[in-house]
């Protein structure tokens, strides 16, 4: 008994470091407005708000590209996304939109520090090649 008891801890300890990520979100803000990608397993949403006329675009997710960014996402350490420091700093005079990214897990949802439009931590690197196809995708 005392064994089924240890391997049960051992497993729920085991399950809880690995967080499923249910939607992903990438936001950049310019002077002109905010463009909000949303990504879940069943649905990709576009919304833009700011100057000119708000616009909305949804279509289902196809399952090659929630693949594709459950595996950008494999070295990503949510706890660690909001401490990273981007590499480059455009973003303070203009010369890029500000840029995050958002986890949303079933417990807790997990934001990005800041980065440059396309230009994120080496960490995130992988995550934002997927994205930037998601994006091209939409504009077919």
């Amino acid at each position: 008994m005392k064994y089924l008891l240890v391997c049960l801890m051992a497993l729920t300890l085991i399950s809880c470091k690995e967080l499923e990520v249910e939607k992903l979100q990438y936001e950049t803000v310019t002077m002109m407005g905010k463009t909000t990608l949303a990504v879940t397993k069943d649905k990709v949403v576009v919304d833009f708000n700011g100057r000119g006329e708000p616009t909305h675009f949804e279509r289902d997710t196809k399952d090659s590209e929630w693949a594709a960014l459950i595996m950008g996402m494999k070295d990503v350490k949510l706890d660690e996304v909001n401490s990273l420091v981007a590499p480059s700093e455009k973003r303070a005079t203009d010369a890029a939109p500000f840029a995050k990214m958002l986890f949303v897990t079933p417990d807790s949802t997990y934001v990005s520090a800041s980065f440059d439009h396309k230009n994120p931590n080496a960490m995130l690197m992988p995550l934002m090649d997927e994205i930037l196809k998601i994006q091209a995708e939409n504009k077919k």
